[in-house]
């Protein structure tokens, strides 16, 4: 199959101002003001992207474009500081740096990608062999960085880019080098293990990681990655940690589909993730004894709660691909939101004035005394919940795992819901989706009953059974409030105090916990 790439045309004069001498350009970039990252960034842009528009020789692009390579690998985490975990939507100029980093990266790609081009129309091919597992190597896995950066920001994906990733590896297959080992940052690597640590990144759920969370996945896949197996599709009952790869299509894996009339047997393939499961099983387990091996692999916060929750949830993404339990349909509507504990706890009217009550110290409702809801627009929705976008002059503070209040047009109760995914391409527009968890809530102040003078109370959400789904009474409330059997003093609004005690947690996200609770 031949190679469809997105690449600019060559321009038929030659510009004698591009470098193509490689000892020149490594003078070049000695000199460059790595530490300015704009103008690095823009200078390094600019020159590969000169270099991608004039006819190179295959051998001399590829050594120039190893040498851009360094630079780069050697700029990018400066530049990820400036945007990795940052509050959405990123400001203006995280985003820029954002772009930038992408636009180096997409211009590091199409050289690459110039030279396999370069190579399927060459008559004589003989000797050139390891080029074009480099640039196949190379090409991949600058596309695999840019879906990274895409997910790091909550980012859509561009459009092509899942295509061009499938036809490398097809082609690499085609070439018989796939499985051939290149030297990279870290250590040795291949075409395959490169697709399939992209792969296995997609499958990882990354617009509902929350900031962060995606470099600890990355962390793990140069440990991990290679376990995973290509297979035919074959048709079986238990599709536990089997995912489609569609490679003639622009789409990340997906859950095997039931009905086989969707599959294409000639350039559909089966992502194999038994053995990674087994894998971070075990090395899970370690970690819970606290006898973690490979050091040399294992991230710095391998210790911390919330990195074990990732680990968990990485178990369960890939073992199964989420499936949804209820269809979604298009809506026009609008919904107003608020967004965190603490602004619920506001517009449900539990506030406390401070000093009302020398006993009972006011709940602690952070920095900010003013809270804001906005009108968000409801893309889609489903019984179980709904898709929002918001387009604001300032935006909230938003991420996986917030909890969110949700009022219908008209009034009404507050809904109580969870954010499970954030996408953001524009620095004024929003999209998340949200889980709904209660049609209604009561605002409460927490804190244990066994606690230092300086503790003081957190605002809380109390909300009600649900018969009809046999769901018991929950509270929600910070992150670390929740200890089993932990005795906790709590305060609802209309003056009641009950001491209860936390008997199971039903969720745990980077803010919140949800837990059920005895009373007495």
């Amino acid at each position: 199959m031949p190679l469809t790439l997105t690449v600019p045309a060559i321009d038929p004069v030659e510009d004698l101002t591009v470098e193509k001498r490689p000892r020149h350009l490594q003078e070049w970039l000695n000199a460059l003001p790595l530490t300015n990252l704009p103008v690095a960034s823009g200078s390094l842009s600019y020159e590969i992207g000169a270099l991608n528009r004039q006819k190179v020789a295959m051998e001399t692009r590829l050594k120039l474009l190893e040498l851009y390579r360094g630079a780069i690998l050697k700029l990018l985490p400066a530049l990820e500081e400036q945007f990795v975990a940052t509050r959405l939507p990123l400001p203006e100029k995280n985003r820029e740096l954002a772009d930038l980093s992408r636009q180096l990266l997409t211009e590091l790609a199409t050289g690459y990608k110039i030279i396999l081009l370069d190579y399927q129309g060459t008559r004589i091919t003989l000797g050139k062999g390891k080029i074009i597992q480099f640039a196949a190597q190379r090409a991949m896995s600058m596309l695999g960085r840019i879906l990274a950066i895409c997910y790091q920001i909550y980012a859509p994906a561009p459009a092509g880019v899942w295509f061009e990733i499938h036809q490398i590896f097809r082609f690499a297959i085609e070439q018989g080098i796939a499985n051939e080992t290149v030297s990279d940052e870290n250590g040795e690597s291949s075409i395959g293990l490169v697709y399939k640590q992209i792969l296995l990144l997609a499958l990882s759920n990354p617009y509902h990681l929350n900031p962060g969370e995606v470099e600890r996945v990355l962390g793990y896949l140069p440990r991990f990655g290679n376990l995973a197996q290509f297979q035919p599709f074959l048709q079986a009952g238990n599709s536990a940690g089997l995912f489609l790869v569609q490679t003639s299509g622009d789409s990340p894996p997906k859950n095997v589909p039931q009905n086989v009339g969707e599959v294409d047997n000639r350039n559909d393939i089966l992502l194999n993730t038994q053995a990674v499961f087994q894998a971070l099983h075990q090395h899970a387990e370690r970690l819970e004894a606290e006898q973690p091996s490979g050091a040399q692999h294992t991230p710095e916060a391998a210790k911390e709660s919330s990195h074990r929750d990732l680990l968990q949830r990485l178990l369960k993404l890939w073992s199964a691909a989420p499936k949804r339990v209820y269809h979604r349909s298009q809506n026009i509507s609008s919904t107003e939101v608020c967004v965190g504990l603490p602004a619920i706890h506001h517009f449900l009217g539990g506030k406390k004035p401070a000093g009302e009550d020398a006993d009972a110290p006011p709940v602690q409702l952070g920095r900010e005394t003013r809270f804001v809801s906005g009108k968000w627009l409801i893309v889609n929705e489903s019984a179980g919940g709904l898709a929002l976008r918001g387009v604001f002059d300032t935006l909230p503070q938003i991420r996986p795992g917030e909890v969110i209040g949700l009022k219908a047009e008209g009034g009404g109760d507050w809904n109580i819901g969870v954010v499970r995914w954030v996408q953001s391409d524009k620095p004024n527009e929003l999209e998340i989706g949200g889980q709904l968890m209660a049609p209604k809530a009561v605002p409460a102040s927490i804190k244990p009953t066994i606690a230092g003078a300086a503790e003081t109370f957190q605002a809380a959400l109390l909300l009600p059974e649900i018969l009809l789904l046999k769901q018991p009474e929950t509270l929600v409330a910070p992150r670390g409030t929740f200890g089993p059997q932990r005795e906790l003093q709590l305060e609802l609004g209309d003056g009641t105090t009950l001491i209860v005690r936390a008997v199971r947690l039903t969720e745990q996200t980077s803010s919140i916990e949800r837990f059920e609770f005895s009373r007495g």
